[in-house]
C-alpha cells in the first residue's frame, strides 16, 4: 500500500464570511460586482466555496480597498489588558479596555494627564488605585458611572 500525502485545504471560517460581507457592504459593492470579483479572482461563485487561504487573500484585498476609500479602519492596536486574562473575580480584559475607551470619551484631562486622572477616578469610584486591581463587581459599577457621565455629556452637547 502506498502512502500518499494529501494536502488538506481548510475551508473558509464563518468569521471570514461575515467579514467579507461586511467589507462588501462598506465598499458599496452590488451583488454583480461581488460575484464578478469572486469568479475572476478565485473561480468560485460564492465565498463559501473559498478555502481559508483564499478567503484571507480576498479579505486582504477588500481591506486595502476599504482603507484607501476611507470606509474602513484597520485595528492594529493589541489588547493592552490581555495579560490580565483568567483572573477569577477580577475584571476581564474586555471590561478594562471598555473602561479605558469610555474614560477617553468623558475625561476632560489632557492626553498626558488622562492615566493619572483615571486612577484618581477609580480610587473615588471603586477604591482601587489601578485598573488591574478592579474586581468584576466594581468594574460593573465603574462602567455604569462612566456610561452615565457620557450620556450627561451628550445631553449637554445636544
Amino acid at each position: 500500500m502506498k502512502n500518499r500525502s494529501r494536502q488538506v485545504q481548510t475551508m473558509i471560517k464563518p468569521q471570514q464570511i461575515k467579514l467579507i460581507h461586511t467589507l462588501k457592504t462598506a465598499l458599496g459593492m452590488d451583488d454583480d460586482q461581488y460575484r464578478c470579483a469572486l469568479y475572476e479572482g478565485f473561480r468560485v461563485e460564492s465565498c463559501k466555496e473559498l478555502t481559508f487561504v483564499q478567503a484571507e487573500a480576498l479579505l486582504c484585498s477588500l481591506k486595502e480597498r476599504a482603507v484607501a476609500q476611507g470606509v474602513w479602519k484597520e485595528k492594529n492596536k493589541p489588547n493592552r489588558h490581555r495579560p490580565l486574562k483568567q483572573r477569577p473575580g477580577y475584571a476581564s480584559p474586555s471590561q478594562l479596555d471598555y473602561i479605558e475607551g469610555l474614560w477617553k470619551d468623558v475625561s476632560r484631562a489632557s492626553e498626558a494627564d488622562r492615566p493619572r486622572a483615571l486612577r484618581s477616578f477609580l480610587m473615588r469610584q471603586a477604591g482601587v488605585s489601578d485598573l488591574r486591581f478592579l474586581t468584576a463587581d466594581k468594574a460593573t459599577s465603574v462602567l455604569a458611572a462612566l456610561k452615565q457621565m457620557k450620556s450627561r455629556q451628550q445631553e449637554v452637547g445636544s
